[in-house]
């Protein structure tokens, strides 16, 4: 028996680590596209980011903002070209847009902090703590959401650069994050619950998909929210209106035609349900009518393998109602993994990332074997990492585009212009790349210039030289990467 055991576990070691990675070369005609990260450091972009999370447009004051959830690492440790004072809370950033949406400089703009190490609340209680989601209302606000835990619960903010005013607008329970923010054209305030304690009160002891009912982002004023104490800490707060749970890990999902639950992910051709994702992330709201009072909801689930589910929503008198579900199908382009925060490009459709791709064969090889038991044969790890188009279809369905031409990164988000072809990324990770897409036509985010940036400091400015990566076509580079399937073929 146990010669057997020793057998079988050189045979899965065999086999694990012929889960290659394929060798692509940086003269590779995909290789911006496919090599991204490595492409765009070996033409001499700055890999010093760290923890580069959410980008959110105002549209009005033509301003970009990008969070920074932690400044550490080789954003201080003046090694390289990036040399900012530490801040282990974090801090949003601001840049100006041209007539053209370009960006040319990144400047702090909301700040976390100060840190005590010592203190249970690790950042300051009235300042931002590792901002991670971002959107910006109607007015010019700035809404921001927490990641970890230097706030023992952490909390959506909003900055009023008018007045230069910080208020506590949510708290999120015990162990939980902010994520999901959406702020729709009417002014619906959506904002998930991740990840929760598993002893916070029913229905927040699972992952959670919200929105505000009866109060709206874009007019409505609010008097700011305490810090929560005691049983408070179990559940989510918000400063007005009340907090409505649309959907929940587990639950089931109305009228979804397969049974699929919110959260669960199957194998893309048996259906078996591999796991249930405790991490809803980015909502994308595609409203059906002028008012916006109806309309399909998209949220990623941020697991390994990925996944989205699509609630059709309707405002009601009482709050919001969920008319029926679907869990969106994802067999054409070979699955997904990772699916983080979200945007809604300007003709409406969603727009998803996916987070942490395997750059490297140790990366790839803790989780391939969870993705081809989930793609039902080898899988490849050049299929993921990618910013994904996700629409409905006429009647039952929904459809999926990932967009290889923008390049294959760590995604947070991948927010699209005013002019519908100029595209900015949150690269969410450490040492990580600020990128640029601009594509040849409006609305086709398949064919375009990838860019990525070269930083120089002018004190706490950062101040960016884009640099072109490539030329891409969405087509040629899904071709080549199915003609590297071949050596995962031949290493099996």
């Amino acid at each position: 028996m146990r010669n057997a055991l020793l057998l079988l576990a050189v045979l899965f070691l065999s086999w694990s680590s012929s889960q290659s990675f394929p060798a692509v070369a940086l003269d590779h005609p995909a290789a911006p596209f496919i090599m991204t990260y490595a492409f765009a450091k070996d033409k001499g972009a700055t890999a010093e980011f760290n923890k580069m999370e959410g980008v959110a447009l105002d549209a009005q004051n033509m301003k970009l903002y990008i969070a920074i959830s932690d400044v550490t690492k080789a954003m201080t440790d003046g090694e390289g070209a990036i040399a900012l004072e530490e801040n282990r809370c974090g801090q949003v950033m601001v840049a100006d847009l041209d007539d053209a949406y370009n960006i040319l400089k990144l400047e702090p703009f909301v700040v976390g902090g100060p840190y005590n190490a010592d203190d249970a609340n690790r950042c300051a209680l009235g300042a931002i703590s590792n901002p991670d989601n971002i959107a910006v209302d109607a007015k010019g606000r700035v809404w921001i959401g927490e990641d970890t835990g230097n706030h023992q619960n952490n909390m959506l903010f909003v900055f009023d650069p008018a007045t230069q005013e910080l208020k506590r607008f949510a708290t999120v329970p015990n162990g939980a994050e902010v994520t999901g923010l959406h702020i729709s054209q009417n002014g619906t305030l959506f904002m998930n619950v991740q990840h929760p304690d598993p002893e916070n009160v029913y229905p927040f002891n699972r992952s959670v998909i919200g929105v505000v009912a009866g109060f709206n982002a874009n007019t409505d004023e609010f008097e700011a929210l305490s810090v929560p104490e005691g049983d408070e800490r179990k559940v989510a707060r918000v400063a007005a209106g009340s907090y409505q749970v649309l959907g929940r890990t587990g639950d089931a999902m109305p009228g979804e035609l397969s049974g699929a639950a919110f959260g669960e992910v199957r194998a893309l051709h048996s259906g078996e349900t591999l796991l249930y994702c405790n991490d809803f992330d980015g909502n994308m709201f595609l409203p059906t009518n002028e008012t916006g009072t109806e309309g399909y909801l998209y949220t990623n689930y941020e697991c390994v393998p990925g996944g989205i589910s699509k609630i059709y929503i309707r405002a009601t008198d009482m709050g919001w109602e969920v008319i029926d579900g679907e869990y969106v199908d994802f067999a054409s382009v070979n699955g997904t993994r990772t699916n983080c925060f979200a945007s809604v490009t300007p003709w409406n459709t969603g727009l998803s990332g996916e987070e942490y791709p395997a750059e490297s064969a140790d990366a790839w090889a803790s989780e391939a074997s969870a993705l081809t038991t989930y793609v039902g044969g080898l899988a490849n790890p050049f299929d993921y990492g990618y910013a994904i188009e996700v629409m409905p279809e006429e009647g039952v369905g929904s459809k999926v585009v990932k967009h290889y031409a923008m390049g294959r990164l760590s995604v947070e988000n991948a927010l699209v212009m005013p002019d519908e072809k100029t595209v900015y990324f949150g690269d969410d990770g450490s040492e990580r790349v600020l990128y640029k897409f601009v594509a040849d036509e409006a609305r086709n985010l398949d064919v375009g210039t990838l860019y990525a940036g070269k930083i120089t400091q002018d004190g706490s400015s950062l101040m960016i030289e884009w640099l072109e990566l490539g030329h891409g076509n969405s087509d040629e580079i899904a071709q080549a990467i199915r003609e590297l399937d071949s050596q995962l073929t031949a290493a099996n």
